[in-house]
């Protein structure tokens, strides 16, 4: 995945297209986040980058593709594909908490995109909505594969990994959207100690 780097900076004279597409894309994540898509003009855009608006349009010919632009950019279903690194020798009431302060410090990294899909999606936002949809039912999929390939006990969640799965995807964003406000180091703290209550009650113990 191509990781955004939104800083505040104009872009260096004779800057590639792909480097000055990505940092159209970084500024864009960053003033969507903050203000709403509804109030960031393409105007206000070029001035972020330090470009002229016909080069915005060069690259994004109207706001709404600029914003799948951004949302596609961010590749979650990359994020997705692969085993969180915990370690299988733990106890399972820790492997679970290991998961979900993984799960919580990838998403720590992304912190304006979950404030655009959060903010979008409550003002209705139709590509929000359908990123968010889209978002929620794969990050499902991949807690159920995670939960098998982490809990291979037999009796592990007393066989009821799917229902597991969702209650944890909720408890993952409910808890997360609660502490986005929160500094980061903040947030970190409140999160390992959510994930060590939740580990304790929905401990699978076989």
């Amino acid at each position: 995945m191509r990781r955004v780097t939104v800083t505040d900076d104009p872009p260096a004279g004779g800057a590639n297209p792909a480097d000055q597409r990505q940092r159209i894309l970084g500024q864009a994540l960053r003033l969507m986040a903050d203000t709403g898509v509804h109030a960031m003009s393409m105007r206000r855009l070029a001035t972020s980058c330090g470009l002229n608006v016909a080069t915005i349009y060069h690259y994004f010919p109207s706001k709404s593709a600029l914003l799948d632009a951004v949302i596609a950019d961010q590749d979650y279903e990359g994020l997705l594909v692969e085993t969180p690194p915990v370690d299988p020798a733990l106890p399972p009431g820790e492997r679970l908490a290991a998961l979900l302060e993984w799960m919580w410090s990838r998403m720590g990294e992304h912190v304006a995109m979950w404030k655009l899909l959060l903010g979008e999606s409550l003002r209705g936002e139709p590509q929000a909505l359908t990123a968010a949809a889209g978002l929620s039912a794969s990050f499902e999929a991949a807690l159920d594969r995670w939960l098998d390939a982490l809990f291979p006990e037999e009796h592990a969640f007393g066989g009821q990994r799917r229902v597991v799965a969702r209650v944890l995807r909720g408890l993952v964003y409910g808890f997360f959207v609660e502490t986005m406000p929160l500094p980061a180091a903040d947030r970190d703290r409140f999160l390992a100690q959510r994930a060590a209550e939740i580990a304790a009650v929905l401990s699978p113990a076989t």
